[in-house]
């Protein structure tokens, strides 16, 4: 048996969906995933007021909406930015996100600016 046996097997199977067809469409949803990430990055940059879009903001938010905010604010930590944590308590206290035990919080209401952490 040479190197090459799936090839041999690949002329007289069933026509199907081809190995590289499935990589190619996976290297194009990359490809538009990495652009939409880098548009929505540029679009903070130049819209908002610095430090703006990561206050908490001064209204209860929706399932939705925090479900967006937690994906637009994936980098940031929650001891940090105000937005998120308000997000993460929304999906609390609708039941949609389950914090872990071990772990210790910051109330969001009582989040302030302080020093950056270091790893």
């Amino acid at each position: 048996m040479s190197f090459d046996w799936w090839r041999e097997n690949a002329e007289t199977a069933e026509p199907g969906v081809r190995v590289q067809d499935i990589v190619d469409r996976v290297q194009a949803e990359r490809r538009r995933e990495r652009i939409q990430a880098e548009d929505a990055r540029a679009a903070d940059d130049g819209l908002w007021p610095h430090g703006w879009p990561h206050e908490a903001p001064d209204y209860p938010m929706g399932v939705l909406e925090a479900h967006k905010t937690m994906q637009r604010h994936r980098g940031c930590s929650v001891e940090r930015c105000g937005r998120k944590a308000a997000a993460r308590q929304a999906l609390i206290d609708a039941g949609r996100l389950k914090p872990d035990s071990s772990r210790a919080y910051l109330d969001p209401s009582n989040m302030h600016p302080g020093p950056a952490r270091t790893r």
